[in-house]
């Protein structure tokens, strides 16, 4: 029987999965410099995120970005969310946020999401996922696809990041103030006008926006929140 081959970004070959790829499951690996996305299974593109990294992408707005690029250039893609998400949840990230994020990659971009524990789960499912493709490898397509409201839906994100703001108070606050840079430079006065928020949560929101950035130390970690 013929071997499964399987192209990797060159980035990936640190992360050690290439190998258990090659070693355990004796795949074809290909090491390639890919314009987008990580693995290249026979007819299926796939982008590996390590959960720390999802959230890095969330707030500095490239997640999208990568998300449209990816299945604007393949018509099956998946995203894999490798990594334990209660351990960023517990460090304050705000899981409206992180969840609201996964929810826009399904229903406005058609990722297919896959969640596992660690690099070696990753490799048994990028195995399962090659055994099933189609032996012909897909080539990227240049096409595009329409995108509902994605500009909305990464403001409301990002200022229901802040602590006490779901995705009704974020579009609230949008709606009063106009654009994010707005709430984000918003004093607790004007915070309080908005229906439902009041003094002690604007008290709070200010507070983290304006607290100095401290390097995170294991085990002496703090909450504003």
């Amino acid at each position: 029987m013929r071997r499964i081959r399987i192209v990797v970004d060159e980035r990936e070959r640190a992360s050690g999965i290439p190998e258990i790829l090659r070693k355990r499951f004796d795949l074809m690996i290909e090491m390639r410099t890919l314009d987008v996305g990580d693995y290249l299974l026979p007819s299926y593109a796939i982008e590996r995120k390590e959960v720390h990294d999802l959230v890095r992408s969330i707030f500095n707005g490239r997640l999208f970005d990568q998300a449209e690029r990816i299945t604007d250039a393949y018509p099956k893609t998946f995203l894999i969310v490798e990594g334990d998400v209660n351990s960023i949840l517990k460090r304050g990230v705000n899981p409206q946020v992180y969840w609201g994020a996964i929810s826009t990659l399904v229903i406005n971009y058609g990722l297919q999401i896959f969640f596992t524990s660690d690099k070696l789960q990753t490799a048994n499912l990028l195995y399962a996922l090659a055994k099933r493709a189609p032996r012909k490898l897909v080539k990227p397509l240049i096409r595009r696809k329409p995108r509902v409201n994605d500009l909305k839906q990464m403001q409301i994100l990002q200022v229901s990041s802040l602590p006490g703001v779901g995705p009704k108070m974020s579009e609230r606050l949008l709606t009063r103030f106009g654009s994010v840079r707005r709430v984000f430079t918003a004093s607790v006065a004007e915070l309080s006008t908005v229906k439902g928020l009041g003094r002690a949560k604007a008290e709070k929101i200010v507070k983290l926006l304006d607290a100095p950035y401290q390097q995170f130390r294991k085990g002496r970690q703090r909450t504003l929140i």
